[in-house]
């Protein structure tokens, strides 16, 4: 079962556009709350048209953001947030094994790559060869092969959970020790490994509850029998669940004594058995019950005995790195003196060092004395081998001492290679000089091996193979031609892009463009203000989380609204004279705003205009730009030429405001537009030029162009009226009147050829249509004025089935193709989706 919910493609081909790709497999079954009463199982059928898990390809020009890294069988295996992937040790080829970089739980015996996964980090393959996966509320087991596996009979190629369920209670704590595994609640499986009996060893980190300040509840390690008898001093039985150390309420560290009985903090990292079946994991909140976050590596004594230069007793814990403070000092010292970063992950190596992750940094504590990594070591003392001590991805081919790293988790090859994960990049530190993952390396030296460091790849291929994160507005020109913006988290700052899917093949925006092919039309990767009058490819943005933020005005042109930086930018398609300025194609020009915030400016021009945080464009059928001036709290207009429009006179390249009075609350309703009250989150206009505005007071509104009936009231020009949505909070009404609908959260809107409003509510993540006449419109009967879902609301990705059956996530612009079909932003599932008409 999955459930998903965001706030804020099944082979498909466009009309007009050479979409060739590869296809997906079926959903799953899922369930889902909050689904509006009445949304029809008929309508249009929805597919993918861009984005995905992309690949397959050579793992340095491919997208990845890791969580995690393993290595098992001649294959680098990269946990990620929502997928899987695996490099090939000898060729660096990279392709997707689990997952569909898709947002929310796994659906459990669907196809492993056609599933969402999310997380999916921590990573270990069985005896048989099949991936186990850390997936949160869950532990799943993509099958290599058909046969039985944990007590189930498997299908090559499918997932099936082993541990813990996708409906757990996550501030319940976990439960079920004693009984089926699969009965199980984790409250956080992040890391899966297998000891030298074959049990499956979890880390199941806690979490802190809703209250925020309240007791954090304690991780655990826990462990599924793989046959039924005595382990870590407890009687198992084969498939059922035990935990062998922690406690779920807060409790002392307990270094020394009972690993039972041990407060291991709310986060661990990872776990792993050594070679003695020892049990050694990062904990990074030893004390975290008392609010210190003391990151350490522990080991769990399988046997009594000396490990680590330390006396054990079986069944206890013991700290062997780390000080109870964080830091980053002790190089050279005690490990049990040094202080850690973050331990972030931590495995052993050959010769029995433990190798861990310290955030910005490798270190590794000596098994025994001797020369290791190219260093002289003593038994028990912590050396650095990786890492300055500063975040970062520099160095690459040179020594990995004096390289950035980013080293959130930490694996080694079968030839002793370091491998860490970090920065959305997969680095090796070479064990040895030799050819590895298709390249050459050099004892001591730091490669990356997968990852190109951005949250995008793809440019110049096909849409279906290319990854994009958050795609967030979208909008399609009367050639067919798709723009859409990606907002994406890369190291901790927002990478911002705006991408273009031909329909035709032509020089275009200064490149030579083929049809059906995606490319990057704008932004550097790199978030800020520069680059205006120049190449917009090497232009720095910053859009906010607006939608929809981009348009195609009327000659073609692309329009942003750059919500951080307080100004909208034009992008020409050809060299031209646009909005009063001579401009060349593919470079990129403010058309409004002076980087200041604030209101002013109104009737002069644009470009010396206060705007404040401009979320959202679009364009009438004059070639004027529709601004929603967000915190300001109205729609203007930037006129495209001298003339009358909206009632008034406009001369080019000034802007004007066309409704709204700055105050966010409600009010207005049937009176002059520049006086009501609205806090407008999107607009555009219909074939009438009525301006339409997705009013985040749970409504749609208009003002109308022109005196007579429409949407089935009587209307005046230059008058606002609510076309749907009843002001309250809800989701609901499809079928019936639109201004007794309810929604959540308003998106983006758009108007199809016959009139109709389209829009989205990616609170609830629907897209609703109001009808302009009565009329089948999305394959569904509908009655003028009447509102109606058109697609989701559903329980799976549902690609190549009812758009009404299918689920989105963050469903936050709209458009519509010449076709007639409907575009919209598929957010947390980081893909464009497309509804036939």
């Amino acid at each position: 079962m999955r459930k998903r919910r965001a706030m804020g493609l099944a082979c498909a081909a466009m009309a007009g556009m050479a979409l060739a790709a590869a296809g997906l497999a079926g959903p799953g079954s899922a369930a889902r709350a909050g689904v509006p009463p009445q949304v029809s199982a008929r309508g249009g059928i929805i597919s993918t048209v861009a984005g995905g898990a992309g690949g397959p390809g050579t793992a340095t020009s491919v997208a990845v953001n890791p969580c995690g890294v393993d290595w098992a069988g001649g294959w680098l295996y990269i946990g990620g947030t929502s997928t899987v992937r695996r490099v090939s040790t000898a060729t660096g080829a990279l392709t997707t094994v689990a997952g569909d970089n898709a947002a929310g739980p796994a659906d459990a015996s669907d196809a492993a790559t056609s599933s969402p996964i999310s997380p999916a980090c921590g990573t270990a393959v069985d005896g048989a060869g099949n991936l186990v996966i850390a997936a949160g509320s869950q532990v799943l087991v993509a099958a290599v092969k058909a046969g039985t596996f944990y007590g189930r009979q498997m299908t090559a190629g499918r997932l099936y959970t082993v541990a813990g369920s996708a409906t757990a209670a996550r501030y319940g704590g976990p439960d079920g020790d004693g009984g089926p595994a699969t009965r199980a609640t984790l409250s956080g499986a992040v890391d899966v490994a297998f000891d030298r009996a074959g049990n499956l060893l979890i880390a199941d980190s806690g979490h802190r509850p809703a209250c925020g300040d309240c007791t954090p509840l304690g991780s655990l390690v826990r462990v599924v029998a793989a046959r039924t008898g005595t382990f870590y001093g407890q009687q198992m039985t084969a498939g059922d669940i035990y935990t062998v150390a922690g406690l779920q309420s807060g409790g002392p560290a307990g270094n020394g004594g009972p690993a039972i009985r041990a407060w291991l903090g709310a986060t661990i990292g990872s776990v792993v058995a050594d070679r003695a079946g020892n049990l050694v994991l990062a904990d990074n909140g030893e004390n975290d019950f008392s609010g210190v976050l003391a990151p350490s590596v522990r080991v769990i004594a399988a046997v009594t005995g000396t490990y680590y230069g330390m006396k054990m007793t079986a069944g206890h814990i013991y700290r062997v790195a780390g000080n109870g403070l964080t830091g980053g000092g002790g190089d050279g010292g005690l490990a049990t003196r040094a202080a850690l970063q973050l331990a972030g992950s931590a495995v052993v190596d050959g010769a029995g060092n433990l190798v861990i992750g310290d955030d910005s940094r490798v270190r590794v504590v000596a098994a025994r004395t001797g020369r290791f990594y190219g260093q002289q070591m003593t038994a028990g003392r912590i050396y650095g081998i990786a890492g300055t001590g500063r975040a970062g991805s520099s160095g690459d081919g040179g020594p990995a001492g004096r390289a950035q790293v980013a080293a959130s988790t930490v694996a080694l090859d079968a030839a002793g290679n370091v491998l860490l994960a970090g920065g959305n990049r997969v680095r090796a530190v070479a064990a040895r000089s030799g050819s590895f993952y298709g390249r050459k390396m050099s004892t001591g030296d730091i490669y990356t091996v997968a990852g190109n460091g951005t949250a995008f790849s793809g440019d110049g291929g096909l849409p279906l193979r290319a990854e994009f994160s958050n795609p967030t507005g979208v909008s399609v020109d009367r050639a067919g031609d798709i723009a859409f913006t990606a907002v994406a988290d890369v190291d901790g700052v927002t990478d911002t892009t705006v991408e273009l899917i031909s329909a035709r093949s032509g020089t275009f925006f200064g490149r030579r463009l083929t049809a059906g092919r995606l490319y990057t039309l704008a932004g550097n990767g790199i978030p800020g203000f520069r680059g205006d009058n120049g190449p917009a490819r090497d232009a720095e943005f910053e859009f906010g989380y607006g939608a929809p933020t981009v348009t195609f005005d009327s000659s073609g042109n692309v329009v942003v609204a750059d919500a951080n930086n307080n100004r909208v930018r034009l992008i020409p398609v050809r060299s031209g004279r646009f909005f009063g300025r001579t401009m060349t194609a593919g470079d990129v020009y403010t058309i409004a705003g002076t980087g200041a915030t604030g209101f002013s400016g109104d009737g002069g021009p644009a470009v010396k205009a206060r705007l404040s945080y401009p979320t959202a464009v679009g364009a009438d059928h004059h070639g004027n730009v529709l601004v929603v001036d967000g915190l300001n709290d109205r729609v203007r207009v930037i006129a495209a030429a001298t003339g009358t429009f909206y009632g008034r006179k406009m001369t080019v390249g000034h802007i004007y405001t066309v409704a709204g009075d700055g105050n966010r609350l409600f009010s207005g309703d049937g009176g002059p537009a520049v006086k009501a009250g609205l806090a407008p989150e999107a607009v555009a206009t219909d074939a009438a030029g009525d301006l339409i505005i997705a009013d985040n007071r749970e409504r749609v509104r208009l003002v109308a162009a022109r005196t007579g009936t429409m949407y089935g009231q009587k209307m005046t020009v230059g008058d606002i009226y609510t076309i749907a949505g009843s002001g309250q909070l809800g989701s609901s009404g499809s079928g019936g009147p639109a201004r007794e609908a309810t929604f959540e959260l308003l998106g983006g809107v758009t108007t199809d050829r016959h009139g109709n409003v389209i829009f989205t509510d990616y609170g609830s993540d629907i897209v609703w249509v109001v009808a302009a006449a009565d009329g089948t419109f999305y394959g569904q009967a509908m009655t003028r004025g009447d509102i109606y879902a058109v697609a989701g609301g559903g329980t799976t990705l549902g690609d190549g089935g009812p758009a009404t059956s299918a689920l989105l996530s963050t469903a936050f612009a709209v458009a519509v193709t010449p076709a007639g079909s409907v575009l919209v932003t598929d957010g947390s599932d980081n893909r464009l989706r497309e509804v036939s008409p």
